[in-house]
C-alpha cells in the first residue's frame, strides 16, 4: 500500500472512530444518566442493571475508540513534533483510563441497590452514603477529570494541524479555540464552580469541541482529507 492510500485509510478510520466515539459515549450517557440521577436511584438501578450494562458496553467502545484515534494519528503528529504526538497519544490514553474508572464506580451502584432492595430499607442511611460516593466518583472520572486530558490532547492536535496546515486554519483554529475553552471549564468544574458535562450549566462550553469532532473533522477528512505534503507518515523522529 503507497503512503497516499496509507494516509487515506488513516481519514476515514479516524472520522469514523470519531462518530462512533461519540455515539458510543451519548448513548452510555443516555442509558445510564437517567436512571443514576433519579432520587430513588438505589431501589431502581438494579431493576435496570440491564440497561445499564448496555450503557457501560456504549462508554467502553468511546474508551477503547479514542485511544486507537491516537494511534491512527500518531505516525502524522510525528512528522511535526515526536513529542507532541506522544503527548496527544498519552493524553488519549490518559481519559480512556478514567472513563474507564468512572464506568466502573457507575456499575457498582448496581450489587449496591440489590443489596439496598434485599435489606428492605435496613440501613438505609448508609446505603445513600456508599451510593453518593459512588455517584460522586463516577462524575468525577467519567466526565470532568477526563474533559481535562481531553482539553490537553486537543489543544496539543489542533496546534499541530495550525501550524502544519494538515487542515485548512479556520478549522484548526476553531477546532484549538473549542479545546482552549473546555480545558479551564474542566478545571473550575471539579471546584464544582461550572458544571461544564451535558445538561450543566456550562455544558455550551464544551459544543464546539462535540461539533468539530462529531461533525466538522469527520466530513472534512471523508471529503477532503488531509494535507497530503503535511500528513506524509514519519520515517525518523520528528524534531520537537
Amino acid at each position: 500500500m503507497n503512503t497516499s492510500a496509507r494516509i487515506r485509510k488513516t481519514e476515514i478510520l479516524v472520522a469514523l472512530l470519531w462518530i462512533i466515539t461519540a455515539a458510543g459515549a451519548i448513548g452510555g450517557a443516555t442509558l445510564i444518566n437517567p436512571i443514576i440521577n433519579t432520587p430513588d436511584y438505589l431501589t431502581t438501578v438494579f431493576a435496570k442493571s440491564t440497561t445499564m450494562t448496555v450503557g457501560m458496553l456504549g462508554w467502553l467502545v468511546n474508551d477503547i475508540g479514542i485511544v486507537f484515534i491516537g494511534i491512527l494519528l500518531f505516525p502524522i503528529l510525528k512528522k511535526h513534533s515526536e513529542r507532541i504526538a506522544l503527548g496527544y497519544l498519552s493524553m488519549r490514553m490518559f481519559e480512556s483510563l478514567l472513563m474507564i474508572v468512572g464506568v466502573f464506580f457507575a456499575m457498582m451502584l448496581i450489587p449496591l441497590s440489590q443489596e439496598f432492595f434485599k435489606g428492605s430499607g435496613d440501613n438505609a442511611a448508609s446505603y445513600h452514603v456508599i451510593g453518593a460516593i459512588l455517584k460522586q466518583a463516577e462524575n468525577w472520572f467519567l466526565n470532568l477529570l477526563q474533559l481535562v486530558f481531553l482539553g490537553l490532547g486537543g489543544v496539543m492536535l489542533t496546534f499541530t494541524m495550525f501550524r502544519a496546515k494538515l487542515v485548512p486554519r479556520f478549522i484548526a483554529g476553531f477546532g484549538f479555540v473549542g479545546y482552549a475553552l473546555l480545558l479551564p471549564a474542566a478545571i473550575i468544574g471539579l471546584f464544582g464552580v461550572l458544571d461544564p458535562t451535558p445538561g450543566g450549566a456550562g455544558s455550551i462550553l464544551a459544543a464546539p469541541v462535540a461539533i468539530w469532532e462529531i461533525i466538522i473533522m469527520p466530513i472534512w477528512l471523508f471529503a477532503k482529507g488531509f494535507n497530503r505534503t503535511a500528513a506524509s507518515f514519519a520515517d525518523t523522529i520528528a524534531p520537537t
